[in-house]
């Protein structure tokens, strides 16, 4: 599988929280794609996802540069997007209340016809410093949640 690459400033190491996810659907990569490029229907499948807002650049589906911002883990959060493969790879920055963040998503094609999906987050930051032996794990949980809800919906796009 593809590596994450990595922003300056929020590689894993000496992040206060990194957490990896994955998943497998049953969807090509474009289906998972078309769910997880348009923010807007995050909430539709993944209950951590609250107001999107559009604040610069192509929407509904996201594009290199675009900008939004959202509540999650009750936190409201300006995220920019830094990383723009279509049906590959999507990653953004974040930031909101004393942290900033990197949440790299990749898609991989499986012989199959399905999709191998990864994604990891780092946090940095004094809040994810103090808090991290609680939200490490209600992140991972609630992002596995995320990713298996992603491949589900994706799936079930192929056989309504």
């Amino acid at each position: 599988m593809p590596e994450i690459r990595w922003p300056a400033g929020h590689e894993p190491r000496g992040a206060a929280i990194h957490e990896v996810n994955r998943a497998t659907s049953a969807a090509p990569p474009s289906a998972v794609w078309s769910l997880l490029a348009s923010p807007t229907g995050w909430e539709s499948y993944y209950g951590n996802a609250h107001d999107v807002r559009h604040l610069a650049g192509s929407w509904p589906e996201v594009g290199l540069g675009t900008r939004f911002s959202w509540v999650t883990f009750g936190t409201r959060v300006t995220t920019e997007i830094t990383e723009y493969e279509p049906f590959e790879r999507l990653a953004w920055t974040g930031r909101g209340m004393g942290a900033r963040g990197h949440h790299a998503w990749l898609l991989t094609p499986r012989p199959d016809g399905g999709t191998d999906i990864r994604t990891e987050e780092t946090q940095r930051g004094l809040v994810p410093a103090i808090v991290r032996p609680l939200h490490a794990r209600r992140m991972r949980r609630e992002h596995q949640n995320w990713i298996d809800a992603l491949a589900q919906t994706a799936a079930a796009t192929l056989h309504p």
